[in-house]
């Protein structure tokens, strides 16, 4: 701590990574800074007057503080961190576990398919409403979400009728497309519900990963489906709540460019390249259809110099992850990605209600289906109780990022998750520098700072995501 007449400051406690030939420092606060040697050497040996622009660089940053600092670095921190400060915003609503397709790596295992009731349709809509957050989203799930369509209107209807004005309330329908009608997309539409398809890329890719149960190619109904609901969505004036959601098997390796063209051509301008889970069916069949972190980054590089390519030339696509990366680092903001979380935003920041009542605190985690996992039950259990359950609290220990790779400059924005490392490891504890997850992570943060550095039009096109 250092004091003149005019100011107390300090240069706050900083972590180092290099890149390139540059020094990025971070600390806990998200505040960082990319330094040239000479800048570094001279921030590390504290040679630092008050009037040169590298200090005043450095406050700006948030790398130093002073007494007029720190009260916006604490907000920033709560911004970043905004899951420790509020009630749980993503409720993930599993309406059934039926589903008419048969994808290879379905990360679910259901030999006794059930259905959500209204009776515990209810009790999720309570549990929203109860929550001391201002901001809800009701995501709808399955099986194949659409095969219960009467618990979604009733769902759907009641959250809207129920809030008058007092929540900030999204609703949304991840659905693999197939049994999609014009009348249910126009309710969908009505009732301003978003719409996320399941859809791998082109038809060569598609159809391999996901099969209609009957056996049946489901490449050309999807596309149909996502050009229809683009469509009338349009006309009901909600042009951007139609997405696409890409899984990434090994059969997809081959083909980054195409998987980007695809979505391109059905006019999509996001795409979430999501690395496959060794869950399910995915994880007795990994060796067929499984990959390493390295393979999957070969191909997530290759996918992302295709879009950055893309956008120079004017082309609107931006790649999900990436985009909740930049709006960590750039914006400084929580944008709600629970893997990213540290300690992560499972049983916090989302919670996941099962047909018969069961409440896990994420989706992975309904998929284990381990009773380690599951915090309650929707009919017997209040919201207070599940929060203050002992196996919320292990979760948070297990993926608070300051015990397992507190030594990285990309710490502020790194999260893990404790059930992926269960699932790999069969224990809570992570072999951090091990997990597959870790290693996707710290690569593609580094990918982005690489890229600024190579050229700035990249950083442009980062950017523009955020605008």
């Amino acid at each position: 701590m250092k004091k003149t007449e005019k100011n107390t400051w300090a240069i706050l406690p900083y972590n180092i990574e290099r890149i390139k030939n540059h020094y990025l420092v971070s600390n806990l606060f998200g505040s960082w800074d990319m330094l040239d040697r000479k800048e570094f050497v001279r921030l590390e040996s504290n040679d630092l007057g008050e009037q040169t622009g590298l200090f005043k660089r450095l406050l700006k940053a948030g790398i130093i503080a002073d007494e007029n600092s720190i009260k916006s670095l604490i907000e920033t921190y709560r911004r970043l961190h905004s899951h420790l400060f509020n009630d749980t915003s993503l409720h993930i609503a599993v309406v059934t576990t039926r589903c008419n397709m048969n994808c290879l790596y379905c990360q679910t295992k259901n030999n006794a398919p059930q259905d959500m009731t209204i009776e515990v349709a209810s009790r999720v809509l309570k549990y929203v409403f109860d929550t001391q957050n201002p901001y809800a989203n009701i995501e709808f799930q399955g099986g194949e979400p659409l095969l219960n369509w009467d618990i979604i209107k009733f769902i759907t209807e009641n959250a809207q009728r129920i809030n008058t004005g007092n929540k900030h309330l999204a609703i949304s329908l991840v659905t693999n497309g197939t049994l999609l009608d014009d009348k249910k997309i126009s309710y969908l539409a009505k009732h301003n519900v978003g719409i996320c398809f399941s859809f791998d890329g082109p038809a060569s890719v598609h159809n391999h990963n996901r099969v209609i149960g009957s056996g049946k190619d489901a490449y050309d109904i999807v596309k149909d489906a996502v050009a229809r609901t683009k469509k009338i969505y349009k006309q009901h004036g909600l042009p951007h709540s139609v997405n696409l959601l890409c899984t990434i098997t090994r059969r997809s390796l081959q083909e980054p460019e195409k998987i980007i063209d695809e979505y391109i051509s059905l006019g999509s301008e996001r795409i979430a390249l999501r690395p496959l889970s060794r869950l399910g069916l995915a994880k007795d069949q990994w060796d067929a259809i499984g990959y390493t972190a390295e393979e999957f980054l070969a191909f997530w590089t290759q996918a992302m110099d295709h879009i950055l390519e893309l956008n120079k030339k004017g082309l609107k696509i931006q790649e999900r992850l990436c985009a909740v990366i930049l709006s960590k680092i750039f914006k400084k903001e929580n944008p709600g990605y629970v893997d990213m979380m540290s300690p992560c935003g499972a049983g916090r920041a989302v919670l996941a209600y099962m047909p018969n009542g069961d409440i896990y605190p994420c989706d992975e985690a309904r998929m284990v289906g381990e009773s380690m996992f599951r915090l309650g039950n929707i009919l017997k259990d209040d919201y207070q109780t599940v929060m203050k359950s002992n196996n919320v609290f292990c979760l948070c220990e297990a993926s608070l990022m300051d015990l397992w790779d507190y030594n990285t400059a990309f710490l502020p924005w790194l999260g893990t998750c404790p059930v992926l490392n269960y699932a790999q490891n069969n224990s809570l504890v992570p072999k951090i520098k091990a997990s597959g997850l870790h290693k996707i992570f710290t690569f593609q943060i580094r990918y982005i700072f690489d890229r600024i550095l190579e050229d700035a039009r990249n950083k442009e096109v980062f950017l523009s995501w955020l605008a």
